[in-house]
């Protein structure tokens, strides 16, 4: 027969209040899982094959394996929503860039427009006062 020996022990709750212990029991692999408390009291003591534990590491395998899976995706969901967002507030910029660009463009346009009025009315008055005088001094000669 062959001798006992630990093969792994590890806390079964989150405050590791309890453990399990495999030990090999004999040539046929039948492992037994004793269950303790942290003071030494037995809970339970079963017996399970090597099949069974295998098939429960497997199965908490593949539940870890699909947990970190949906971490993934929660992380890249994460960056994915980021990334839009970040587009979101660049495409708002440029559209806040754009409406002050249009906003002074028609300023400039307003100014120009009032400009040309005010050099238009300065002319018209030249030519007008320029006119009166020219009236005035051919009054002034025909009256000579």
């Amino acid at each position: 027969m062959m001798e006992n020996r630990d093969l792994i022990v590890f806390p079964i709750d989150k405050n590791e209040r309890s453990s399990v212990k495999w030990e090999r029991t004999d040539e046929y692999d039948i492992m037994k899982i004793d269950t303790k408390l942290r003071g030494g009291d037995n809970m339970h003591q079963e017996t399970y094959s090597k099949n069974e534990i295998d098939l429960k590491f497997e199965n908490l395998s593949d539940r870890m394996d699909n947990k970190f899976e949906l971490l993934s995706q929660k992380v890249d969901n994460g960056f994915s929503n980021q990334v839009l967002q970040i587009n979101n507030s660049f495409l708002e910029f440029k559209q806040a860039l754009k409406d002050e660009s249009e906003k002074e463009r028609k300023e400039r346009e307003q100014t120009k427009k009032e400009s040309i009025r005010w050099y238009v009315g300065i002319i018209f008055t030249i030519i007008g006062t320029g006119i009166a005088i020219a009236g005035t001094i051919a009054a002034f000669l025909a009256l000579t």
